[in-house]
């Protein structure tokens, strides 16, 4: 039985850990909620009765399952029989990949499409809709239950909409391919018209958990659902999460209600709370508070707690002066409360504005580094095995990155395995050992990568083009880099190619992170800058639920912060042309809210 010392979890943690009982967690900003989670996983893997048993983590994306899979070896937890990672991966590898023969659409194989090949085949379906000012962007879904829904706003829209995905569908079915959201839709397909794969898989997982619920999307419930009640109470659950920073929504996200989940779970959950916060001051959590769409107690335990906080709003800049005003506060966090800058993190509410404050950022402030969007030269592509190899090459080799290199390893070995290669001779340290011998001279990084791929096949004597699949991935992966390469080069960013940025997509952040608020969402700093907080970003002008909606953006926003929050809402930035007037007033939550700034001088 895995067990820890005392003081190594708070009372409402320990009890988190050791309930038997399937569980709803309401977890506050900064309640070391990831440390619940680790040690739950540890003890759980060490309940096990059998081998033929597995654990099952669901979270909300692929950086969050290898930190908790990392901390769980850390502890020194065997996690052979421990399964982690995202809905969509749970769905491929437990559902699809198994079991596709059963529905017609997939009886004769599939892959999955890429971002950059939908992108494409969507673009192209647009042209004929012009006229109607239809294009990509357009072009979202949601998976349902009983259907694919469309996340257009504009009703007017739609009949050209649902021809268009109608189309794509078709091109898709045609091409043995699917997409991210026909992978949920299948996989509920599945488990309802077979209900014998359900009972295989609840004697397969006697524990599930389900971390940042209330992004859960709706037809992800009923997916899990179908397994629990298949193993008649004998499979349990811990849900976990926090209503208050549900800013997912226009994304299917679904904080679903404790009576509703227990109806469509078929039992009942304990709900236990986290509420203390590790994180920020006393100042930060009071200010973060007014934010609160559900009541729920917090309270600050952290070593910041009596920190002097700075948190100002500034709605009387322009635009022309906000690079200035971004740089000031830069200076002031480093040079006079004396924060390191990689603690330091800029945010908006869209990724539309964070690509050029980057680049005149890093003009402005040439002794500084910037992490922000347009510095990933290639797509976050999880299916692709390129992609797979891209993190081992990218990564130095160090004892921090040793663990998780070493599974990456492992996954590459049983992708080229499933690719009919013979790899019996061969483990992941060995492959490690040989993707760490190459040395390539060479500055370009989409030639550096083909350079070094390259080598590994020559080492494994492998000629891609007898595999079609890696054939196919190999073009599909250097095909949508070079795109959005040429893309990112003319919007402003003209070292992107280098190898030096491709070494950037996974290194751990060294410098100042520019990103949105959703894109920091589980994340924490010292000092948070917040800026284009505008009516019409936020809330959004398209949003029905702006009210709300506006309000976890700002709970999100500022609950990051360990130390200084600043708030900014320039003057005279076009929101929309096309929807709103030349400058915009803040958004009317910070205007309402009558707080007492600090003013630096």
């Amino acid at each position: 039985m895995f067990v820890w010392d005392k003081g190594d979890l708070n009372n409402e943690q320990e009890q988190a850990v050791i309930q038997p009982e399937s569980l709803l967690l309401v977890a506050c900003p900064g309640s070391g909620k990831t440390r619940t989670l680790t040690f739950k996983i540890a003890y759980e893997l060490s309940r096990l009765r059998t081998n033929k048993e597995f654990i099952i983590a669901i979270t909300y994306t692929n950086s969050a399952a290898d930190e908790i899979r990392d901390r769980v070896e850390l502890l020194g937890v065997n996690t052979e029989q421990l399964w982690i990672g995202t809905i969509h991966s749970f769905c491929l590898e437990w559902i699809l990949k198994p079991y596709h023969l059963y529905l017609d659409r997939l009886k004769n194989g599939f892959r999955i499409i890429n971002s950059y090949e939908s992108e494409e085949i969507l673009s192209e379906l647009c042209k004929p809709y012009k006229n109607q000012k239809i294009t990509y962007w357009d072009c979202g879904i949601i998976a349902k239950p009983d259907n694919y829904y469309l996340t257009c706003l504009d009703s007017s829209k739609h009949n050209s909409l649902k021809k268009i995905i109608g189309q794509y569908f078709k091109i898709l079915e045609n091409n043995n391919q699917i997409d991210f959201e026909q992978i949920l839709f299948l996989s509920h397909d599945l488990l309802r018209k077979k209900p014998v794969i359900t009972k295989i898989l609840s004697n397969l997982f006697p524990f599930i958990l389900i971390d940042e619920y209330q992004d859960t999307k709706e037809i992800q419930y009923h997916i899990i659902s179908y397994i629990l009640k298949a193993s008649n109470g004998s499979s349990k659950i811990l849900i976990v999460g926090d209503p208050n920073q549900s800013i997912y929504k226009s994304l299917g996200g679904y904080p679903i209600e404790k009576k509703e989940l227990e109806d469509l779970l078929g039992f009942e959950l304990i709900q236990n709370n986290l509420t203390k916060n590790y994180r920020s001051s006393e100042r930060v959590i009071e200010y973060f508070e007014h934010f609160k769409t559900f009541e729920n107690e917090i309270t600050s335990h952290s070593p910041n707690k009596d920190y002097p906080s700075k948190i100002t709003f500034n709605s009387n800049i322009s635009v022309d002066e906000l690079i200035d005003e971004i740089s000031k506060l830069i200076l002031f966090n480093v040079n006079e409360e004396g924060i390191q800058p990689n603690e330091i993190c800029i945010v908006a509410p869209q990724w539309i504005h964070l690509a050029s404050i980057t680049r005149q950022l890093m003009i402005k402030m040439p002794d500084f580094s910037f992490d922000g969007p347009g510095m990933a030269p290639f797509s976050r592509d999880i299916e692709n095995f390129w992609y797979k190899l891209s993190r081992i090459i990218l990564t130095e080799p160090s004892p921090y990155m040793y663990v998780r290199r070493l599974r990456w390893s492992k996954e590459i070995l049983n992708d080229l395995e499933l690719a009919g290669i013979d790899v019996d001779k061969l483990n992941s340290k060995h492959f490690l050992k040989i993707c760490n011998s190459i040395e390539i001279n060479e500055n370009d990084g989409l030639a550096y990568l083909e350079k070094v791929f390259h080598e590994v096949c020559n080492q494994l004597s492998i000629d891609i083009k007898r595999h079609p699949a890696l054939l196919e991935h190999h073009n599909s992966f250097f095909e949508s880099s070079r795109k959005r390469i040429e893309r990112l080069i003319k919007e402003g960013n003209p070292f992107i190619g280098e190898v030096s940025n491709f070494r950037k997509v996974f290194k751990q952040r060294e410098g100042i992170t520019v990103s949105t608020i959703h894109g920091v969402k589980g994340e924490e700093y010292d000092t948070m800058i917040g800026f284009a907080l505008l009516d019409d970003y936020v809330p959004h002008f398209n949003d029905n639920d702006g009210e709300e909606n506006s309000k976890k953006l700002l709970y999100v926003l500022a609950s990051r912060a360990r130390k200084n929050l600043h708030l900014i809402s320039e003057k005279f930035r076009s929101v929309h042309s096309y929807h709103a007037p030349e400058g915009k007033t803040p958004t009317p939550h910070l205007t309402k809210y009558e707080y007492e700034y600090d003013i630096l001088k």
